[in-house]
């Protein structure tokens, strides 16, 4: 159905077919034309009314209310008869579209806050409302949320809609920070823009969870310094003390040897967090030691179990040697001199080091068996001395030379460098065989051969035994000789 527009509200118009030369009010004595506002507006049949003069052909125009429609109901004089050309009627009335006020209502509840000072305990669920033309936009919520003393928001607040058309709705913050940077408070503001039709029921959900602020007491909480062994040329270290801005501290270091201070000062920790002394440890031509004492306002964790001590002292020592040789009472036999390496005490890191040591003797040296490792002395111990095991011994003996000699190479496993000299010895009593009594004997693959056969020299038998006591027959080298029938001559 067609319809004409007037300010802010439509017209239907009617239309209907009569016969020329009928009375049309017959089947039509009256035509009803709706009157609609535009989104946004009311109509009121009592604002309506018709203007006079009617139009031909109208008896009344009467206005009544339908809903939010208006009706205008057009009565026709009767008889009216049809003339031979379309009748357009036009009735004229005054009348007005008012614009609605439109209503907003809802609700803000607790979706998880704590510690905060606003809103205050009990406040949420809080209604909010607004109201005002279609199209235009209002503001209905201005929320502040505030972190309680001590605290701040380490997750930033959040208002979020969860009934209701979010388009509707414009939301915006206001951050305020404290001087650390820390987020204190936020101000929400939601700004509404209404409909064409009232609103109830819609839903903001506030997550506001503020976290305690870290205000740890003015103290010195920790320092960082390397204890390790010292080098006896002296060397330069960083100590450094770590604590909240404000704390005073005071650190002196004290040499047990000669009593002088190497370090006696003070200060205060600035907004670094730190204070830094440089340590300055002098050359030493003995073993020496450093009392260090950290005083001022110290943590309660210090000297207690888990913490840090404030007194405690650092070691400089001289260079110490390990050294290894053999050991024997043999009169036929003379062991070398120590093979000897320098380590600085605590310094070193575990490795393996290679030694040589070596022994002579005037008489052919034979091994009755071979060194074992477990035999060196001073294995494997703990400190203050040095941790080393031996985990190779090979031995190489020549007796072509005067003296004839038997030098053993050996591979030391160095776990620690200790504070005192050490000296590893091998005993070769129980593992070198004694001097080889030279023998003269004819030799045959058969008894009669051997008793033919030129006599030789180079036949032994170890010390303390004859041919016919011995077990065995030794070439030079002390190992047995080859097998045959021998007469001694």
């Amino acid at each position: 159905m067609a319809s004409i527009q007037i300010n802010n509200f439509s017209v239907t118009v009617v239309t209907f077919d009569a016969a020329v030369g009928v009375d049309f009010t017959q089947n039509n004595p009256s035509v009803v034309l709706l009157l609609t506002p535009d989104p946004g507006y009311t109509l009121t049949a009592t604002d309506f009314a018709a203007t006079s003069p009617l139009p031909n052909y109208v008896s009344s125009a009467v206005f009544s209310q339908n809903g939010l429609n208006v009706n205008c109901v057009v009565n026709y004089i009767s008889p009216s008869i049809m003339p031979a050309t379309d009748i357009l009627i036009d009735v004229c009335g005054t009348g007005f579209a008012v614009e609605t006020n439109l209503t907003l209502s809802g609700t803000i509840k607790s979706c998880g806050i704590s510690n905060v000072s606003s809103p205050a305990a009990g406040y949420l669920p809080s209604a909010y409302t607004g109201s005002g033309a279609f199209g235009t936009s209002a503001i209905v919520i201005s929320q502040t949320v505030t972190a309680s003393t001590g605290f701040y928001f380490d997750t930033e607040p959040s208002l979020s809609l969860t009934i209701g058309v979010i388009h509707n709705y414009t939301i915006t913050s206001v951050k305020t920070y404290n001087t650390e940077g820390l987020l204190t408070q936020i101000i929400f503001t939601v700004n509404y823009t209404f409909p064409a039709n009232n609103v109830t029921g819609d839903e903001f959900c506030l997550i506001a969870r503020a976290t305690s602020i870290y205000n740890p007491p003015t103290e010195i909480q920790s320092y960082s310094f390397n204890t390790s062994a010292i080098i006896s040329s002296g060397e330069t270290r960083t100590f450094t003390i770590n604590g909240i801005e404000g704390a005073n501290w005071n650190l002196v270091a004290l040499a047990n040897v000669g009593g002088a201070n190497i370090v006696n000062t003070s200060g205060t920790i600035d907004s670094t967090g730190q204070a830094i002394v440089n340590v300055i440890f002098p050359l030493t031509t003995v073993d020496q030691s450093y009392t260090f004492t950290l005083t001022g306002n110290l943590a309660s964790t210090f000297d207690t179990t888990g913490g840090q001590p404030s007194i405690f002292t650092v070691y400089q020592y001289i260079s110490k040697t390990l050294c290894f040789a053999f050991t024997s009472t043999n009169s036929d036999i003379t062991v070398g001199a120590p093979d000897c390496k320098t380590f600085i005490p605590y310094s070193e890191t575990p490795e393996t080091y290679s030694y040589t040591v070596t022994a002579t003797s005037t008489s052919n040296i034979v091994l009755l068996n071979s060194l074992p490792n477990g035999e060196w002395t001073n294995q494997n111990l703990l400190q203050p001395n040095f941790g080393q095991n031996v985990d190779k011994t090979a031995t190489i003996i020549n007796n072509t030379v005067t003296p004839k000699t038997l030098t053993a190479n050996i591979l030391v496993a160095i776990d620690f460098a200790g504070t005192t000299n050490l000296l590893s010895v091998f005993n070769l009593d129980s593992y070198v065989q004694g001097a080889l009594v030279p023998v003269s004997l004819s030799f045959g693959s058969t008894a009669t051969l051997a008793c033919c056969t030129a006599p030789a020299s180079n036949y032994f038998v170890a010390s303390g035994q004859t041919f016919l006591t011995a077990t065995s027959v030794l070439d030079a080298s002390g190992n047995p000789a080859a097998d045959g029938f021998y007469k001694q001559t």
